[in-house]
C-alpha cells in the first residue's frame, strides 16, 4: 500500500515534539485543518509543523511522555470521505485492515513497549484512523485489490503555491488510559502523495509491510522519548 507509506512520518513527528503550543481560536471540528475528518476530538492545539507541508501536531514534552511504556489499541478505525459517491465498504475488508494493524504493532512494539488489554498507570490508549477513504464498489475490484481509490484536492500554501494532493490522510491522538489527559495529536493531510496516482490499484501484499513500517517508527520515536 504505498500510498500509505507516509504515515509513518507522521508518528515520528507526534512524539518528536518540544513544548505544547497555546490553542488556536479555530473550532474543535478543525476547519483551520485541511482534511479534518471529526476523528480528533479537538483539533484547536495542532499547529503546522515547519518544513512539512500538509502536516500538523501537538504533543507535550518528551518528559512528560516518558512514563507511558505501555499502549492500549483500540481497533483503526477507517472513514469514508464526505464527497465519496459510494459509501459503502464491507466488514470483511475493515476487520482484514484491523487485524493486520493490530498484528504488525503488537509484534512490532514488544517487548519494550508492549501493547495491553487495560488502562493503568504509565499506559497511553492511542487511537488511530485512515481517513478521507473512497471505497470501490463491489465486483469491480480483482480479489488481491483493496477496495479504495485515491481521490484528489488541489490545496494551497500560504505563498498560494498550488499542489494536487490525496485526500486519504492519517489522524492519530493519545491521551492517558486512566485520566484521559491528551498527550499527542496530528494529521497528515495528502498520504503519500508523492507516490499516489489516482486510480492506482493498492493490492493486499503490500498492506502488512506499510503498516510494520508505521509501528517501527513509532517504536523509534518511543526509543528516543525514553532516551535509548
Amino acid at each position: 500500500m504505498q500510498g500509505l507509506s507516509g504515515m509513518a512520518a507522521m508518528l515520528a513527528l507526534v512524539l518528536a515534539g518540544g513544548c505544547a503550543v497555546q490553542p488556536r481560536s479555530s473550532s474543535g471540528m478543525g476547519e483551520s485543518v485541511p482534511g479534518a475528518s471529526g476523528f480528533l476530538r479537538d483539533y484547536t492545539k495542532l499547529q503546522p509543523v515547519p518544513g512539512k507541508e500538509g502536516r500538523y501536531a501537538w504533543a507535550l514534552t518528551d518528559a512528560e511522555l516518558r512514563p507511558y511504556t505501555r499502549f492500549v489499541l483500540p481497533p483503526m478505525e477507517i472513514w469514508v470521505d464526505r464527497d465519496a459517491q459510494y459509501r459503502g465498504m464491507s466488514a470483511e475488508v475493515v476487520q482484514r485492515l484491523a487485524s493486520i494493524y493490530q498484528t504488525s504493532f503488537r509484534r512490532v512494539l514488544a517487548p519494550e513497549f508492549p501493547v495491553v488489554d487495560k488502562p493503568g498507570p504509565g499506559v497511553a490508549t492511542c487511537r488511530f484512523a485512515i481517513t478521507g477513504v473512497t471505497p470501490e464498489r463491489p465486483g469491480l475490484t480483482p480479489l488481491d485489490v483493496v477496495p479504495i481509490k485515491a481521490a484528489f484536492n488541489i490545496l494551497r500554501n500560504a505563498t498560494g503555491t498550488a499542489a494536487k494532493v490525496a485526500r486519504i490522510s492519517a489522524e492519530i491522538e493519545c491521551h492517558d488510559s486512566v485520566t484521559g489527559r491528551p498527550l499527542l495529536a496530528a494529521v497528515i493531510t495528502g498520504v503519500g502523495e508523492q507516490k499516489f496516482i489516482e486510480g492506482q490499484p493498492i493490492t493486499w501484499p503490500e498492506v502488512e509491510p506499510v503498516l510494520r513500517g508505521w509501528a517501527q517508527d513509532f517504536k523509534q520515536r518511543l526509543n528516543v522519548v525514553q532516551g535509548r
